[in-house]
């Protein structure tokens, strides 16, 4: 059994003893950990805060980039982006990407008594319901009306309606444009002349035409190389894409020389000193969030299904439909593929793609492995944090479980000296891996990005990626060591090599240093 762990880790402990790496998604050990980290200061302050080093050419994020985070091996950054772009078109779409913009949400999770109780009051509200009484109203509706899980996802929607009054579009109307979504009109004339058959209200008939761009998606599939100390664009390999949104938000990994990266069409390797493609394999699922993991000679990844590919052809070893998910990433434990499911967690052989165990769980966070101990975040009811005790016979077996309320529960969390730090889902606590006993908590702006560890400090994006904190790792007490302004894409992760931290923005990449330690 330790044989197996060896084999698998000794490639990147080399690389992180050399070059200090951070080859993949979550690091060298794909758990946010930096083995024999340089120091680090101590505190984060206005005086010593990291300074910037450069900053790359323009890269796009959200709707037009997704929020991928970095690579970096060998002095050089490589991302993966599905890059979008607006082109003028004819033709025209009430898609998606309208649809929101018009403030259309999904309510079905909601009783459906509720929601005509909801609409009716909206349309009634009297002349006088304006200002600090409208927004007390609203807000106890939402409160006397919906779950607090609920409150968390549609609450702040719900409200919005409220304010807007008789101006905002009623949810009949979104359920004619949903159904009408994927239509695709010749010209404005023709898409307008549909708007005004559904004999809508002429205010919601002008904010639909108005809504509707004059331009359709394309996207290229690009694998992009800068050089890690100027922010040089090396080079950019580009292919055709599929138009995939925002949903497209892989971190490539590097091995052996090549880069892996997950785009629109498909996962392709590309050689990491020149960009020259050498295969790309189709994937079950176009654009997938899920990023790429190298092990045992193939290279693994989440599509809606877990596929293996031979890492030095392409070809696909095996399927296994019983993991579904595109935004998790795998891990590896001695032989076994580790994934976050939809929802549960499950152990697939790495050799034949056997489904070996499967357990509660299930959400965007990647497993995380130290010794025999697993830990996942999950947005499974009752168990939003839990601990399993792996074991090489058999399923896991839980040690312990914790629940909590947030939006999201995608952060993946690190486990250092028998401890785990969850610094996600707007909290950030430290809780005891052996018992399950938490030993801090604290409410914090963090909510998607996955912190790292270095230097016995847990570094994390705070207020949308707006700052750079640094927690001491330790379950004494939660002990703030300061923050630094940054202005990262809160979705992505940052990371580091030796005192280099690598970040997206919304609009570029960035390296920032650590000033010396005194």
């Amino acid at each position: 059994m330790k044989k197996a762990v060896f084999i698998f880790l000794l490639p990147l402990l080399i690389c992180q003893s050399v070059h200090a790496d951070w080859p993949q998604w979550r690091g060298p050990l794909r758990n946010g950990t930096v083995p024999n980290s340089v120091a680090i200061p101590d505190e984060l302050t206005e005086a010593n805060a990291p300074i910037k080093e450069w900053e790359s050419t323009e890269v796009p994020s959200d709707h037009y980039g997704g929020h991928g985070s970095l690579a970096v091996a060998d002095g050089r950054v490589y991302l993966s982006v599905v890059w979008h772009a607006d082109q003028p078109t004819e033709t025209r779409q009430i898609g998606s990407d309208v649809l929101s913009k018009l403030g259309n949400r999904g309510v079905s999770n909601i009783d459906p008594i509720i929601v005509a109780d909801m609409e009716e009051q909206r349309v009634n509200l009297g002349r006088r319901m304006r200002g600090a009484a409208l927004d007390e109203f609203a807000q106890k509706w939402v409160e006397d009306n919906l779950d607090k899980k609920t409150q968390l996802s549609l609450g702040s929607w719900v409200i919005s309606r409220f304010q807007k009054g008789k101006a905002a579009i009623s949810l009949s109307t979104f359920a004619v444009l949903n159904k009408n979504s994927k239509t695709v009109f010749e010209n404005q004339a023709e898409m307008e002349a549909w708007v005004k058959a559904q004999q809508f209200d002429p205010s919601v008939e002008k904010q639909i035409i108005d809504a509707v761009p004059n331009t359709k998606k394309i996207a290229t599939d690009v694998v992009i190389c800068l050089d890690a100390e100027s922010g040089k664009e090396l080079w950019k390999h580009e292919v055709e894409g599929f138009p995939s949104g925002r949903g497209s938000s892989s971190t490539p990994a590097v091995s052996g020389g090549k880069v892996y990266a997950a785009l629109s069409k498909g996962l392709y390797c590309v050689d990491a000193k020149t960009g020259k493609q050498l295969w790309v394999s189709p994937i079950p699922k176009k654009g997938p969030a899920s990023s790429p993991l190298v092990a045992d000679g193939k290279v693994f990844l989440q599509a809606n299904s877990l596929v293996a590919f031979d890492a030095i052809t392409g070809g696909q070893a095996w399927e296994n439909k019983a993991v579904k998910g595109a935004n998790q990433s795998p891990n590896f434990w001695k032989g076994v593929v580790i994934c976050n499911s939809s929802k549960e967690v499950v152990g697939v052989d790495s050799k034949s793609g056997e489904t070996l165990w499967q357990a509660p769980g299930g959400g965007d966070g990647t497993p995380v492995i130290s010794n025999d101990s697993l830990v996942i975040s999950s947005k499974t009811d009752g168990k939003n944090l839990i601990a399993y005790q792996l074991n090489p016979e058999g399923p896991p077996t839980e040690k312990w479980s914790l629940d909590f309320m947030a939006r999201r529960y995608g952060s993946s969390p690190i486990i250092f000296e028998n401890h785990v730090y969850h610094l996600g889902s707007e909290r950030h606590m430290c809780i005891d891996l052996d018992s399950g006993k938490i030993t801090w908590e604290r409410k914090a702006q963090s909510s998607i990005s996955s912190p790292f560890l270095a230097d016995g400090k847990i570094f994390v994006y705070e207020n949308r990626g707006g700052f750079l904190a640094a927690i001491k790792a330790s379950p004494d007490d939660y002990t703030s060591l300061g923050r630094a302004k940054v202005g990262a894409l809160y979705c992505a992760s940052p990371a580091i090599v030796g005192d280099k931290i690598f970040m997206r923005t919304s609009a570029s990449v960035s390296c920032y240093q650590f000033q010396p330690s005194k």
